[in-house]
């Protein structure tokens, strides 16, 4: 093969990764902006590791990965992988004790908007706002949650559950202010 025919694969390849970048890029600033509780910094560095492996799997042969699906899986473990290093960092003991009686309605949970739900997220661990992101945001099984984040199902309902229970509290204490 000449050099000629190289090159002009080369620059077909930086084109439509040029493209899919410009395309995508806004999107996946997006999803990541909200999955870390609106951190610029966090989301944009995480927006730069994604396409890092966006380029890597390119170079190693495979197209589809300048697939929505396929950035979408990568920018899933991206932030799995986050998390997982906030949490280690932090080394936050969750209790897993029930407080109070009182539940919130759904209804006080479908009347958060987009400012508040940040700010009840900024509020929780590591480890419970993952979770909720990934069952919630992403609307991923319980099955599919666990699988991602290396727990059994049983440690996932009851780490939502107790996410759950920590977010009822956040939006308490940040209604009573």
């Amino acid at each position: 093969m000449d050099s000629r025919a190289t090159h002009a694969e080369a620059s077909q390849g930086t084109a439509a990764f040029a493209a899919f970048y410009d395309n995508s890029v806004r999107e996946l600033f997006r999803y990541f902006y909200r999955a870390t509780a609106g951190d610029r910094r966090v989301a944009e560095d995480l927006v730069q590791e994604t396409f890092i492996a966006v380029v890597k799997s390119l170079r190693d042969g495979h197209p589809d990965a300048i697939t929505m699906p396929w950035l979408m899986g990568v920018s899933r473990h991206k932030l799995i992988d986050y998390y997982r290093r906030v949490a280690r960092e932090n080394r936050k003991v969750l209790l897993a004790s029930s407080i109070g009686s009182r539940s919130l309605d759904e209804s006080e949970f479908d009347a958060v908007d987009a400012t508040e739900a940040l700010e009840l997220l900024e509020g929780l661990s590591a480890s419970h706002r993952l979770v909720l992101l990934l069952r919630y945001v992403d609307d991923l099984a319980v099955s599919d949650v666990a699988r991602l984040m290396d727990k059994t199902v049983s440690a996932t309902e009851s780490l939502i559950v107790r996410a759950r229970h920590a977010l009822e509290i956040r939006l308490t204490e940040v209604r009573s202010v």
